[in-house]
């Protein structure tokens, strides 16, 4: 031991020990646990309406996400998720087959009728809407289910709403009674027919629902960073026929992501 280190080894004794050598089996697990990324977070609903989940799991009021949506009017009905990265498109929208929670093994969908006649639904891929729509069927729910790409959606005209939903009337240059019309709650029962309770799973709630009446939902991925997936919640009015879903080109989710950033 030199001067050097002698002193070194006055301030910090450990310091005249080398250090342990590593074997190379050792070395090469080591390289391994730094090279393996995190596990991606699971996507996660948002809790409300207007509330949007930030990383630190923090909830925050949002502003609307939907450009349809009136600024002080109803809630937005289209449910967007945050999450990790926008999940890729798929090649067909009959083939779409997009985990929800990665690493799951489980079903692709569960439906459980509860005791107070409510419809609680899980989705954990995007597949065999045709099965999902059967068993919303078996639990009392006549329903049209989409999956669709990352880039597109459904081309709107599919079948009549029955609130305002589906089609709403702008709000510019309406006057005061019409804009209390408007806000009633029973023009805006599709946002409370179908609503997001944690991460994959959503409620249905028949009393919103009307005789006759098909809730649609229309699925799709996200596309764009910070949205892994968006359900378009609607009302069909009762001995409308809702047409097969043509898809046209959805619009970016980058400024739904924004906005629920609070940028």
């Amino acid at each position: 031991m030199n001067k050097i280190d002698r002193m070194v080894s006055a301030i910090d004794p450990a310091a005249e020990f080398s250090e342990p050598s590593m074997s190379q089996g050792a070395h090469d697990l080591l390289e391994e646990i730094v090279a393996t990324p995190p596990a991606p977070r699971r996507a996660s609903w948002l809790p409300g309406r207007r509330i949007a989940v930030a990383e630190t799991g923090q909830a925050h009021p949002s502003p609307a996400i939907t450009a349809a949506a009136p600024r002080h009017g109803p809630s937005p009905l289209r449910r967007r998720l945050l999450g990790g990265a926008a999940l890729a498109s798929i090649a067909a929208a009959a083939a779409v087959v997009v985990p929800l929670v990665p690493g799951s093994e489980s079903a692709a969908y569960a439906v459980v009728k509860k005791s107070d006649g409510t419809v609680q639904v899980t989705v954990n891929e995007f597949r065999d809407p045709e099965g999902l729509e059967a068993k919303l069927d078996a639990a009392g729910i006549t329903a049209d289910v989409t999956f669709t790409e990352a880039h597109k959606k459904c081309a709107p005209g599919r079948f009549v709403g029955a609130d305002l939903a589906y089609d709403p009337p702008s709000t510019r240059n309406m006057t005061e009674q019409e804009r209390k019309e408007f806000d009633k709650p029973d023009n805006w029962r599709s946002r409370d027919a179908a609503t997001p309770i944690n991460r994959n799973t959503f409620l249905i709630s028949p009393r919103f629902i009307r005789p006759g009446e098909t809730l649609v939902l229309e699925f799709r991925p996200g596309n764009y960073p910070g949205m892994d997936w968006a359900l378009g919640t609607y009302l069909a009015k009762a001995g409308s026929p809702v047409a097969p879903c043509k898809l046209v080109t959805a619009e970016s989710d980058e400024a739904g992501v924004r906005e629920m950033a609070g940028n």
